[in-house]
């Protein structure tokens, strides 16, 4: 498989239980005001990662959240991972932590979703891939080049937006893109966690992982459905 173009990702916790269960009142609800309790998870997913990758990641960094398709964006209302970008940004900046001594610039408009595609979910891997072949296009490569891009979306599955994104804003000129979500998925015959990262939800800090990397281990795989990343 071909390395993704992304530098590395990192998410708060699994997919599962309540972390799910306010995901989907965001994400499928309409519950707007989530948003704000997702957005301090997220930022807690930006701390940690600022704090144990410093010495690699970028200071300057612009934050692009996964556009969606203006279609699905009209019948939806609004786009959730700009939600959560936004939240998270904010949080992250007056928390007193690592991000405050990075600049973080909101993004919007950097990458748009040109194409309408099916939903993801009960795709494979491959499908999902070829689903989002030439979904996505960077309408403003002059602001893109030379960047350091905080790609964000609400959940990591397979990989699949997450690398058809960065390949787009990486071809418009970015210098590199780094990967924040929410959740990360687990699913049999995609992705074997880290055992010692499935803890208790919403109170354990958030693991890294590297270029769409999968780790062999003992950790189960789960039941997921309507994700679209």
């Amino acid at each position: 498989m071909v390395p993704p173009a992304f530098a590395q990702a990192v998410a708060y916790g699994p997919y599962q239980g309540q972390l799910r269960g306010l995901i989907h009142l965001l994400k499928y609800d309409g519950m707007q005001p989530v948003a704000h309790r997702l957005g301090g998870l997220l930022a807690i997913s930006l701390e940690t990662f600022l704090e144990t990758a410093e010495s690699t990641v970028p200071r300057r960094m612009l934050v692009v959240p996964v556009p969606l398709h203006r279609a699905k964006l009209r019948r939806r209302g609004f786009n959730h991972a700009e939600l959560l970008a936004r939240a998270a940004v904010s949080q992250a900046s007056i928390s007193g932590g690592s991000a405050r001594q990075w600049d973080l610039h909101l993004a919007f408009g950097m990458l748009e979703r040109r194409r309408s595609t099916v939903s993801q979910a009960g795709l494979t891997t491959r499908q999902r891939r070829q689903n989002l072949r030439g979904a996505f296009f960077a309408p403003r490569p002059a602001g893109l080049a030379g960047r350091h891009v905080l790609l964000v979306d609400d959940v990591y599955t397979t990989g699949a937006t997450a690398r058809a994104c960065s390949r787009v804003l990486m071809d418009a000129g970015a210098a590199s893109v780094w990967v924040v979500t929410l959740a990360r998925a687990q699913r049999e015959g995609v992705a074997h966690w880290d055992p010692p990262f499935m803890r208790s939800p919403l109170r354990h800090p958030a693991a890294p992982y590297q270029n769409d990397q999968r780790i062999t281990g003992a950790a189960s795989s789960q039941s997921v459905q309507r994700e679209n990343v």
